[in-house]
């Protein structure tokens, strides 16, 4: 898919045509020029936060995170500029010098827009992890090279393991294989269900069977960029996912990642989380030479597009329309597209496994 201005119609996309060059649904599709605000940023795990400040940024604005008296403070300045009086006190912070942060999930969320607005309800539903987060060992950062729009857009593609990932995550070849796309004002979500695939190289040694079912489904909430996923191989291992693409500029995104594999081998549960790294950094040989692109816009080259590609056109879509949104003083949440509601279902969470042996 061209990636400058998207061109497609949902509608056409889902059909049965293999190729669409029609009416653009997102025009002026412009990512990087705008910052999406009111929304919460889960910046850092909270294990990494102690009496020392971690640095971090949301939409190239400075972050400081420390613990004082067990409770996490989220400053716009350093401590050495907050000793000699320098402080920025912005609007981001409503004058204060401090942005409003809460633990959660096992992560600091830092709110970025309007203060007044600040509702712990508006942290996103995470119901693949627990409450309190998960131990230091399931989680990480990784940092790429591209703009956090296009990060999304790369997690919104359940196909793009197979060919990227397939050592670890499996082939393309299956006996069915359905991919659905739904969307709401705020989020975009992706179901891919496939039966007896091949068992990867990479599960074999732990997984006794000749073949599984996938069952992936990934949630992205536009605006914050938090990417929650559940993919499961039936039999083996079933991975539940927090992928936060949080957008420190144009040119770099940063995911705290946390994993949370179940109905796997106790060697599997805990040497899953170290491909972490590997996947990043194909993600990233895959992401970073089209940022440049991604970013300009293109009015004369044709934007090709598949049934594919679906999930990406209405993302696309969906933050458009969220920026026109903005640009007009509408920063509310409406009702469909609350972070805070339950998305358990849209997870397929509960859904009967066949199982089968595991090493």
């Amino acid at each position: 898919m061209n990636i400058g201005e998207a061109t497609a119609n949902v509608t056409d996309i889902e059909g049965a045509g293999s190729r669409n060059r029609s009416k653009t649904i997102t025009a002026g599709f412009m990512p990087g020029r705008f910052a999406l605000r009111d929304a919460w940023f889960p910046v850092v795990h909270s294990k990494l936060v102690g009496t020392r400040p971690v640095r971090r940024a949301i939409h190239g604005e400075p972050i400081y995170l420390i613990r004082e008296g067990g409770i996490v403070f989220a400053y716009e300045d350093s401590p050495l500029d907050r000793q000699r009086g320098r402080l920025r006190a912005s609007e981001f912070t409503a004058g204060t010098g401090c942005w409003p942060a809460l633990e959660k999930y096992g992560y600091v969320w830092v709110w970025y827009g309007n203060n007044d607005n600040a509702s712990i309800d508006l942290i996103p539903h995470l119901p693949v992890l627990p409450e309190n987060g998960m131990p230091r060992y399931f989680g990480g950062s990784v940092v790429f090279d591209c703009s956090y729009e296009l990060n999304c857009e790369n997690l919104l593609d359940l196909t793009h393991f197979d060919f990227l990932h397939s050592v670890l995550t499996g082939d393309p070849l299956s006996e069915q294989d359905e991919i659905t796309v739904s969307s709401t004002s705020e989020t975009v979500t992706q179901v891919r269900r496939a039966t007896n695939r091949p068992v990867p190289k990479g599960q074999k040694w732990f997984v006794r069977s000749k073949s599984q079912d996938l069952v992936a489904a990934t949630i992205m909430h536009v605006r914050s960029g938090v990417c929650v996923l559940n993919i499961d191989w039936d039999p083996g291992v079933d991975v539940h996912m927090v992928h936060p693409c949080t957008p420190e500029s144009p040119y770099r995104t940063r995911t705290a990642y946390t994993f949370n594999p179940q109905h796997c081998s106790r060697p599997a549960r805990y040497l899953f989380p170290t491909a972490a790294h590997l996947i990043g950094s194909q993600d990233n040989y895959a992401t970073k030479p089209q940022n440049q692109l991604y970013q300009t816009e293109q009015t004369s080259v044709a934007d090709m597009n598949s049934r594919f590609d679906t999930a990406g056109i209405r993302y696309r879509k969906v933050y458009q329309e969220l920026v026109n949104r903005q640009q007009k003083g509408d920063f509310s949440y409406r009702d469909d597209g609350h972070p805070g509601r339950d998305v358990r279902q849209e997870l397929d969470l509960d859904r009967p496994r066949r199982g089968g042996r595991t090493a």
